[in-house]
């Protein structure tokens, strides 16, 4: 069996973990780019919260370049015995463009409308750090657009990447039954 790495690409809340749990069903291991931040951050005794994520991602970019989260997240899937693999909180073209190069990934952009999102992102149990839907709208708009410097977050450019766009606007069986029939064009 050849070896299928699938990277989620997408905003906020829009599905990407709901799409691991189904891929993993299917025998998927998965990794996310943002356990490389958590590493670091805790590396550093600093304590992981959306800013610290935010920062430090945007530092280790600055220091080792763009791809440097795929690059430290490729050592995971090297060491990895499984055939199917999907890393998930892919931020930057440049992740992409590695990941793409050195396995062959499929990119798939999970999107959902933003209030959608919000009420999605509030009711997670592991957000400690509560906001209005204004200032979710603020948060969300920057990673969108890549407004948070210049080695940051470009989720709009990821989506435009992808592969396959899957719109998350309907119910978890019909989520299942979309990522299914597409497992089918990349098994």
């Amino acid at each position: 069996m050849k070896q299928i790495v699938i990277g989620l690409v997408g905003p906020i809340a829009s599905g990407k973990g709901t799409v691991i749990k189904i891929l993993k069903k299917k025998g998927f291991l998965s990794s996310s780019t943002s356990d490389r931040i958590r590493e670091e951050i805790l590396k550093r005794g600093q304590v992981v919260t959306r800013a610290t994520l935010t920062q430090v991602s945007n530092e280790l970019r600055e220091k080792y370049g763009d791809g440097i989260l795929a690059i430290r997240t490729a050592q995971i899937i090297d060491a990895s015995p499984s055939e199917k693999f999907v890393i998930d909180s892919i931020r930057n073209p440049e992740e992409i463009n590695y990941l793409k190069k050195k396995y062959g990934m499929n990119v798939i952009a999970v999107v959902a409308g933003q209030k959608k999102r919000y009420e999605l992102f509030s009711q997670r149990i592991v957000n400690s750090e509560p906001m209005t839907f204004e200032e979710f709208k603020q948060l969300d708009d920057k990673e969108l657009e890549g407004t948070l410097g210049k080695h940051t977050q470009r989720v709009s450019d990821c989506i435009k990447m992808a592969d396959v766009v899957i719109q998350n606007d309907g119910t978890l069986e019909e989520l299942e039954k979309k990522v299914n029939k597409l497992l089918l064009s990349l098994l």
